[in-house]
């Protein structure tokens, strides 16, 4: 049986869970007002930067007839739309949105990375 301060306690923990919840996904939607850039880079060297902003889209192509990537950003979103590398990977790993968050092809060394103007404050993303 639960008494008056049981309820009073479990409710409190959950008021602070959603409220820290929504805080999180608050600074993590980009709703903080940074700006957001796609960076694409090759063997380390930066290849294209793309400023991603709502209303926003289109592909940037990466590669020649073979050993190519497709990247398709819309709506501040990215995900690598195309590639023809064996393992598939990169096209597998979806939608990305957030600072730090990345989409890494080994095999042609090509990375997606999100960046911003401002630090988002996060040290690790787990999914």
């Amino acid at each position: 049986m639960l008494t008056k301060a049981d309820k009073w306690l479990i409710s409190a923990l959950l008021l602070f869970a959603t409220a820290g919840i929504g805080l999180n996904m608050y600074y993590l939607s980009g709703a903080s007002g940074q700006e957001k850039h796609m960076v694409i880079s090759v063997n380390g060297q930066i290849v294209k930067t793309i400023p991603l902003r709502p209303g926003y889209s289109g592909e940037f192509r990466i590669g020649g007839d073979s050993h190519f990537n497709v990247v398709e950003y819309k709506d501040g979103h990215v995900h690598m739309k195309e590639a023809d590398c064996p393992d598939q990977i990169c096209v597998q790993s979806g939608w990305i949105n957030t600072p730090p968050q990345q989409i890494v092809c080994l095999p042609y060394r090509v990375v997606v990375k999100i960046t911003a103007d401002s630090s988002a404050d996060i040290d690790d993303i787990v999914r």
